[in-house]
């Protein structure tokens, strides 16, 4: 009987509606009726092209784990779809005239087994986040917190820090005032789980989390599929889907194959089919995303320690071309790391416009006239292999051989956050709309890894600018010194920047209510219904 109802469903996703005729849709409705004398509500049904790696919020550092455990999980506040604060544990807050005290009032919500969510879970949560036995790359967002620094290497726990006087209270000290701290409490890294559900699991809890979100993980086939149902015990109410499957589909064409089936609801584009799918009318979305896409080079080794070589680098490729022709114009060149939809983002001028004879230049007078060879590696991707084989193409005309490597993607992040390779390729995505965040982990010394400063970079400049400018309350100056670091960072060329991308996404007609939002963890797919 299950197999007749989904091919019924099936059958009436692919707009075949207008044809059915009464008979048929008696019949519908009767096998319906006497599968289950429940109603059950539909699924949402997704691809993901990569697998998350996790689900445990303290080890979250790729997009799809980041999303998988915003589904699951609830922070003290979180994003709406415009990247706006707003309550999520807590209901309300406050910030002392100090600048250096936070209280939450939390409202109450329940964990997947059932057990109410207490200020304790909460202190348990973002002390576990910040614990040195943990090994989170993330224990960072934190860091503003009285003695985070201290305790994460190895000294005692400050219990004033973050305490919890009552169930429904948590407040935390911070070391200094930092504008953007209910920003980094927001981020996946920073959510709270159940000291019980964590110490029955184990180091399994990645596999077998059980937060307070509006979902909970019911299966995870390695490879696949992951699905999540409602938690009933979740305050995120209002939730008109009985579930989200979450289907593994590296292939673009495969995931395009499944969305027209009716399969798949949410497609993201690949650039290469955008004029086919400009046909699709009102169902084509479109947003510039928060992300931006580029080659880091480990500034810690000969010859990516010199800076006119990677100036050279950058000069040596034709990024508009690569845009136009492999991105279909899909893309804005990034003369910085900040996106243009962020204050702050895309102001100066590019330094670096293509130029292959002063590329040549620069590597002649950093003592490599004959260039050298590089090893680029990148995660499995065939529109990334594209890419690369252009740059490739320009690289080699300065004299620069390249040697293309391609890992699955746990392989390549964990060669990545260890500094193995000589460069690779990368984007970086949003974990709140800031300009911090595309500064701080990126190229603050303290970050230089897992963190988030893959390319090793250190400069003791950008690192008093960035300490400095956490600390100041006030919006705008606070963005005259993100800008300062913008520049430098631009002008020492750590990566080859290559651009900010713009996203395109058709939706099933099925769906009701979505839309792309600026953050990929603000959306829960809680406001979404379908037809």
């Amino acid at each position: 009987m299950a197999s007749i109802t989904l091919s019924i469903r099936r059958f009436i996703d692919r707009r075949l509606v207008p044809f059915l005729c009464p008979v048929l849709l008696l019949v519908v409705v009767t096998l319906a009726g006497s599968c289950s004398s429940e109603v059950q509500l539909p699924v949402i049904r997704l691809a993901l092209q990569t697998e998350p790696t996790t689900a445990d919020p303290v080890f979250a550092v790729d997009v799809s784990s980041g999303m998988l455990v915003s589904l699951i999980h609830q922070t003290l506040v979180c994003f709406d779809d415009d990247g706006r604060i707003t309550p999520d544990l807590a209901e309300s807050w406050e910030l002392y005239p100090d600048g250096l005290t936070y209280v939450f009032k939390l409202g109450e919500s329940g964990f997947a087994d059932g057990s109410p969510v207490r200020a304790s879970d909460v202190v348990f949560s973002l002390r576990r986040l910040l614990d040195p036995a943990t090994l989170s790359p993330r224990w960072w967002v934190l860091e503003p917190v009285l003695g985070a620094k201290k305790y994460h290497s190895g000294g005692p726990f400050d219990e004033a820090s973050i305490s919890a006087p009552d169930d429904v209270t948590v407040v935390i000290r911070l070391e200094r005032p930092t504008a953007h701290f209910l920003s980094l409490l927001s981020m996946p890294s920073a959510s709270i789980v159940s000291y019980e559900m964590v110490a029955a699991a184990g180091k399994e809890y990645g596999r077998t989390p059980g937060g307070s979100g509006p979902w909970k993980l019911t299966r995870w086939s390695s490879g696949d599929e992951l699905t999540l149902e409602r938690n009933i015990y979740s305050s995120v109410k209002n939730v008109d889907v009985d579930g989200i499957s979450l289907r593994i589909i590296p292939e673009p064409m495969t995931r395009i194959a499944e969305f027209e089936i009716g399969n798949i609801d949410i497609l993201e584009v690949p650039r290469a089919e955008l004029e086919r799918w400009k046909s699709a009318g009102p169902a084509l979305m479109e947003r510039e995303e928060l992300s931006v896409v580029y080659i880091g080079l480990n500034n810690s080794r000969p010859p990516f320690d010199d800076p006119r070589v990677r100036r050279a680098m950058n000069m040596a490729v034709d990024i508009e071309t690569i845009i136009a022709r492999v991105l279909f114009g899909a893309g804005r060149k990034a003369y910085g790391s900040i996106p243009p939809g962020l204050k702050g983002g895309q102001r100066g001028s590019d330094l670096y416009p293509y130029n292959p004879e002063k590329a040549a230049g620069l590597l002649a007078e950093a003592g490599y006239p004959d260039g050298f060879e590089v090893e680029i590696w990148q995660r499995e991707n065939p529109e990334a292999g594209r890419i690369l084989e252009s740059v490739q193409a320009y690289l080699s005309r300065v004299g620069i051989k390249v040697k293309i490597v391609t890992r699955e993607w746990g392989a390549f992040k964990q060669a990545v956050d260890h500094g193995s390779p000589d460069a690779f390729y990368l984007d970086w995505y949003a974990d709140y709309p800031d300009a911090e965040n595309f500064l701080m982990p990126l190229f603050h010394s303290s970050n230089r890894g897992g963190g988030g400063n893959r390319v090793l970079y250190s400069d003791s400049f950008v690192d008093s600018l960035l300490d400095a400018a956490s600390s100041i309350a006030d919006a705008d100056k606070r963005l005259l010194v993100y800008m300062g670091v913008e520049s430098t960072v631009y002008e020492d060329a750590p990566w080859i920047f290559l651009w900010f991308p713009v996203r395109y996404e058709v939706v099933s007609y099925r769906l009701k209510g979505y839309s792309i939002p600026v953050i990929f963890n603000s959306r829960r797919f809680t406001d979404i219904s379908i037809r």
